[in-house]
């Protein structure tokens, strides 16, 4: 899948272009996404960031005030402190269904 491989090889611009052309991109490659906008395209990272957590609110079962409001306000402190991204990821790894999340924070908060 060209998404995945732009992911993977951190290639923001083929990232968004081939997002553009999918249907549906599960909340874990999203976030992805987002993550790799923080690194490489700062300026859209924001903007990004809330449609991530308004899907994220709306997909994931369950989700109360205080958790929306620790999800967003740790995804404002991402782009300045990726200790930020492991402590989201912490927070989420106690729910099943956002394993994949959680891994993908700790992948991106353990680079440089």
């Amino acid at each position: 899948m060209r998404f995945r491989r732009a992911l993977d090889r951190g290639n923001v611009t083929e990232a968004l272009s081939a997002a553009s052309e999918l249907q549906f991109i599960a909340l874990a490659e999203a976030l992805e996404l987002i993550l790799l906008l923080a690194d490489r395209e700062p300026e859209k990272y924001e903007r990004a960031a809330v449609r991530w957590h308004r899907r994220f609110a709306q997909e994931v079962p369950h989700v109360e005030l205080r958790e929306s409001l620790a999800v967003i306000a740790l995804l404002a402190a991402i782009p300045a402190n990726r200790l930020a991204a492991a402590a989201l990821a912490e927070l989420l790894s106690r729910r099943r269904s956002c394993e994949r999340i959680a891994e993908a924070l700790v992948r991106w908060s353990r680079k440089k």
